[in-house]
């Protein structure tokens, strides 16, 4: 949607969806489907179409008067990063191929690069406080010492089951009948360690296969046993003979914060973050 605010608001300033078109550089016909997309959203009209030109409806003035000055200072913020040599910014191999390219527009346009790469995020917090990276995204720790954090996205564990077990023809799954079988986990990290408590607690006496994320799913696909993978892995790949269900009450999931050395910059990387 922000994106189609942005030509609402050159629509808004020009009154002309030709006008308009040319200065966000796309075609007329793809400006005005982008405006009937966003009435749709919106609810409500917010233009008056005539042979004359366009006019703003009265609730399409009030979103112009409101989102203007906003956009005045978004821009603001993105031309003074922009004169920055580049945003430095600590990953891990997962969210690498995983969630950042989702935002690579945003990304290039704001001279982001990864010059920090850990397998597990919470060693990237030691070169943020030092300096040496401007901002990253870090698993499960709300807060540390005087950074800045905000949480980014809240990721929830899907069961990977082999099709051949009998669990796979089930809509959803409960984790104690995933317990049951043999379980695919981390060598170590915190979705390791909630599996290994969850089956202490219910005195689950099964096969551990300790495998990395990478390699869970193929063997997975070869019947081993089950495991357990982020929601924002699953959308993105697949393979033959697993079959990817929902847990019940959801009791697998990871909150990812993201990190930065100031408040300014935490505030501009949220925005790079958001489609």
């Amino acid at each position: 949607m922000l994106q189609k605010l942005k030509y609402f608001i050159e629509v808004a300033q020009q009154r002309s969806f030709t006008k308009a078109a040319e200065t966000l550089y796309i075609s007329q016909p793809a400006l005005s489907k982008q405006m009937r997309l966003l009435e749709e959203e919106l609810g409500f009209a917010l233009f008056n179409r005539s042979v004359r030109g366009v006019d703003l409806t009265e609730k399409g003035k009030g979103l112009y008067q409101e989102l203007r000055p906003l956009f005045t200072e978004i821009e603001k913020t993105v031309t003074h990063y922009q004169g920055h040599d580049k945003v430095r910014f600590g990953s891990t191999p997962f969210l690498s191929s995983y969630f950042l390219h989702e935002f690579y527009g945003n990304l290039e346009r704001a001279n982001f690069y990864v010059t920090a790469i850990k397998d597990d995020s919470q060693d990237l917090l030691p070169l943020l406080e030092n300096d040496e990276i401007d901002g990253t995204i870090i698993q499960d720790v709300p807060s540390f010492g005087s950074l800045h954090s905000a949480l980014l996205f809240k990721d929830e564990f899907v069961a990977a089951i082999p099709v051949s077990f009998h669990l796979a023809s089930k809509d959803e799954v409960s984790i104690d009948e995933c317990m049951m079988e043999t379980q695919i986990i981390p060598p170590e990290g915190p979705l390791s360690e909630q599996i290994r408590a969850i089956r202490n607690e219910r005195h689950f006496q099964g096969k551990i296969v300790e495998s990395h994320y990478h390699a869970m799913a193929g063997l997975v696909s070869l019947g081993v046993g089950i495991a357990y993978l982020p929601s924002i892995m699953v959308k993105q790949i697949e393979y033959k003979g697993v079959v990817f269900l929902p847990i019940q009450g959801s009791p697998l999931v990871r909150h990812m914060y993201l990190y930065a050395t100031t408040r300014e910059m935490l505030d501009y990387l949220q925005r790079l973050f958001t489609k």
